[in-house]
C-alpha cells in the first residue's frame, strides 16, 4: 500500500475543481483526521487551499512556527491545479493512493482510487477504523458493496446492461459474480480487489458506467444507505454533487 495523497475542492458555482498534493503518509490518521479536526468550515478550507500544495498538513497558523514539526503546515511552494471536473483530480500525479475532496455541501469526502473512484463522506471512514486506527479493512468492504450492487440490484433493474452481459459473457451474471466476489488469496492484493477483478476480467461491464461511484450514508454517517452510479455519460458529464438531486427529481 502506497501513501501519496491528493486533496481537492469544488469551487463555488461548481464549474471548477482545485486540486493538488496533500503529502505522503496520506492515510486517514495522518491527513483525513487533520482535515476533520482543523479544516471543516468553508473559511478554514479556504485558508488551507490558500497555502498552496502541501507536503504536510498541520494546524492553522503552524506555518509561522510554535508547533511541533509533525503538526506544522509544510507547503511545496506551488499553487494548486485548476480543472473543470472532479475526474481530473488524479490526473497530475501518478499512483495516488488517497483522495480528499471538499464539496459544495461543505463536506469532506474520502475518495478511494481505482477502476471506480468511490466517494464516501470522510466522517464515515472515521467511524469505521480498525483497532489500529486504519481504514483498509473498511475500504475493501466498500469496494465489495459497490461490486455487489452493480452485479446485483443494478443489473436486475437495467435491461440494457442485461443484454450487454448476455452478448459479451455467455457464462452469465451468476458465474461473473462468483468469480469477482470470491476470495482469491493466491493472487496479489490488487487482483483480490473485487472492483479491480471486475475491470480486469469483465471490462465491458465497467466501461458501461461512469468511473465515479457515490456512497450515501445516514445522517450519523455510520451506515451506507445507497449506492449511486451512472451510465457512462455522452457530452457534458454531470458531477457527483448533482447525482442525488437529479435522482430525487426523477423519482
Amino acid at each position: 500500500m502506497g501513501d501519496t495523497s491528493i486533496m481537492a475542492r469544488r469551487l463555488e458555482g461548481g464549474n471548477y475543481v482545485q486540486y493538488g498534493f496533500s503529502g505522503n503518509g496520506g492515510y486517514f490518521n495522518f491527513v483525513g483526521e487533520r482535515l476533520l479536526a482543523w479544516y471543516k468550515k468553508p473559511k478554514d478550507v479556504e485558508y488551507l487551499f490558500g497555502l498552496g500544495q502541501m507536503k504536510r498538513i498541520g494546524s492553522p497558523g503552524s506555518e509561522y512556527g510554535g508547533e511541533l514539526l509533525l503538526f506544522t503546515n509544510s507547503t511545496d511552494g506551488t499553487p494548486h491545479w485548476l480543472g473543470r471536473s472532479e475526474r481530473e483530480i488524479f490526473s497530475k500525479i501518478a499512483f495516488v493512493d488517497y483522495g480528499y475532496f471538499y464539496d459544495l455541501d461543505n463536506t469532506w469526502y474520502y475518495i478511494i482510487p481505482g477502476p471506480f473512484r468511490i466517494k464516501v463522506p470522510l466522517e464515515y471512514i472515521e467511524h469505521h477504523l480498525d483497532e489500529n486506527s486504519e481504514e483498509f479493512v473498511e475500504l475493501r468492504r466498500l469496494k465489495r458493496i459497490v461490486t455487489e450492487y452493480l452485479l446485483g440490484k443494478y443489473y436486475e433493474s437495467d435491461a440494457e446492461l442485461q443484454r450487454l452481459v448476455k452478448e459479451k459473457y455467455p457464462q452469465g451474471i451468476s458465474s461473473i459474480k462468483v468469480d469477482v466476489l470470491s476470495e482469491h488469496e493466491d493472487e496479489p492484493g490488487y487482483k483480490n480487489d473485487p472492483c479491480y477483478r471486475l475491470w480486469d476480467k469483465y471490462n465491458y461491464i465497467t466501461d458501461y458506467f461512469d468511473d465515479w461511484v457515490l456512497l450515501k450514508t445516514d445522517d450519523a454517517m455510520i451506515e451506507v444507505t445507497d449506492v449511486l452510479v451512472r451510465k457512462k455519460q455522452v457530452g457534458k458529464r454531470v458531477e457527483t454533487i448533482e447525482w442525488e438531486v437529479q435522482q430525487k427529481t426523477c423519482s
